[in-house]
């Protein structure tokens, strides 16, 4: 047995027109070039990698725009090498480097200029760690304390485009805590002023994601079929195709190389009351999957149920 890895009105919001131009690969590194590019997987972890590759990129762009329309002529004052130092670790991949340049800036300069740019920063070394790999209560942890950052930056009343990266990236920490009334709120809030129609594509793909986990089917299709119209041709557009549609959930909790293993184990889990069975897929492989499954909760309880014997289970879509 082989475990498989993990403007027009749409619902409530206004879509923008093609003119107006959001992943994953996530929010300013800088508010500068969005390098938040490659695919995102379907797995969580992956999906996180790259939507923060794209907000990696942008961050800088964002923090050097508001710069560039200051463009002092001056030497750099030390607060802002702190800065830039911390922004040069965060695209190196030093997260903890990045976060403590961040907390170094901000223990001079707690409020006023650079002070959302800092909390930004800081938010995205968090999120950085865990895209690098850590355990799950660290993972955990540096969510919420990206989560905090963010909305601390906020507070600060940032210009944009740091602004937008901000929201962006506060909707994909709440995406990943499971918290997807905020998602949708927060993405929604940075989708129509994002300066990257990459980054755009992804967070209108990742507000459908987070409408079909709260049970909003019909919405999550409208806001599917958005993406496929105005960011066509692109991956979240493919992944959004997939996913309109559904009206339940699944449980995949293993592949089997032979339909008698998979129906062996579907014969078992029935037995103590799961609605399982096997599916084929386009490569002849006997999947074992359980529902359908009403909501996105009711699903994680199964697949955290059966976590120590089907340990790569997956939710689907």
């Amino acid at each position: 047995m082989t475990r498989m890895r993990n403007g027009h009105s749409l619902a409530g919001r206004q879509i923008p027109s093609q003119g107006a131009q959001l992943a994953h690969r996530a929010g300013p590194c800088r508010p500068g070039p969005a390098r938040h590019g490659p695919a995102l997987s379907h797995g969580p972890a992956l999906s996180l990698v790259l939507f923060c590759v794209l907000l990696a990129g942008c961050s800088g762009r964002a923090g050097q725009s508001a710069r560039n329309t200051r463009a002092p002529k001056a030497p750099p004052a030390a607060p802002q090498i702190i800065l830039d130092a911390g922004y040069q670790a965060l695209e190196a991949q030093q997260y903890n480097e990045a976060i403590a340049k961040a907390e170094e800036f901000l223990s001079g300069t707690p409020h006023g200029p650079g002070s959302a740019e800092a909390l930004y920063l800081k938010g995205r070394g968090f999120e950085g760690k865990n895209a690098a790999g850590v355990g799950a209560e660290e993972a955990r942890q540096n969510l919420q304390s990206a989560r905090t950052a963010y909305i601390e930056a906020l507070e600060q009343n940032p210009k944009q485009p740091l602004e937008s990266y901000i929201h962006a990236s506060l909707g994909n920490v709440a995406y990943f805590q499971d918290d997807y009334q905020t998602a949708v709120a927060q993405l929604n809030a940075a989708y129509d002023k994002l300066d990257s129609n990459d980054i755009k594509g992804w967070v209108l793909y990742r507000i459908g994601l987070s409408q079909q986990r709260l049970g909003l089917f019909q919405q999550a299709d409208q806001t599917f079929a958005a993406v496929q119209e105005f960011h066509p041709n692109t991956v979240p557009a493919e992944r959004a195709r997939e996913h309109r549609g559904a009206r339940a959930f699944y449980v995949q909790l293993a592949t089997f190389s032979s339909a008698p293993g998979a129906d062996g184990a579907a014969a078992e889990l029935r037995r103590q009351g799961v609605a399982a069975g096997r599916v084929v897929d386009s490569q002849g492989r006997s999947l074992l999957r359980v529902g359908p499954i009403a909501s996105y909760n009711q699903a994680q309880f199964i697949k955290t149920r059966f976590a120590d014997k089907y340990p790569d289970a997956l939710i689907l879509p």
